[in-house]
């Protein structure tokens, strides 16, 4: 199957301009969404990067723990603008398999709104003790604003 890609946010609307800021009140962006897989390594810590585009608003994170890591101690998964970062997400518990939630703070509410130039998404865990199982795919949810 082929891809398709095109440069600049991806909107709907109708056809009759209505004077708004936007020219449209019914003006639509569409939802994106990048994934990436982490796998453990022994005792490092683990990270994927994905890019967005700049001003992107990020809406969410999916956190799927499709392996649990099985370090002796703790496996935590953070998101940020760099490896360990916790800008986006903190504190996930990679040891447990499933869907995560994160939570978000009102700090990381507003770094969501509007990445700025921080284009790079980067998820980590970071395990503490032996580790010879686990994976992750954390996949972001996000719009291209114009």
């Amino acid at each position: 199957m082929g891809t398709t890609a095109f440069s600049g946010p991806l909107a709907t609307f109708t056809h009759e301009p209505d004077g708004t800021a936007s020219g449209y009140s019914d003006l639509g962006l569409c939802v994106l969404a990048q994934s990436a897989t982490i796998t453990q390594n022994s005792t490092t810590a683990v990270s994927a990067t994905v890019y967005l585009p700049e001003n992107a608003q990020i809406l969410s994170f999916n956190i799927d723990v499709t392996t649990a890591f099985d370090s002796a101690t703790s496996a935590t998964l953070t998101i940020g603008q760099s490896a360990a970062g916790t800008d986006y997400v903190s504190g996930v518990d990679a040891k447990t398999a499933g869907r995560a939630s994160p939570t978000y703070t009102a700090t990381q509410l507003g770094n969501m709104t509007d990445i700025g130039t921080h284009a790079a998404v980067v998820a980590t865990v970071t395990p503490v003790g032996a580790t010879t199982a686990g994976t992750v795919v954390v996949t972001v949810l996000y719009v291209q604003k114009p």
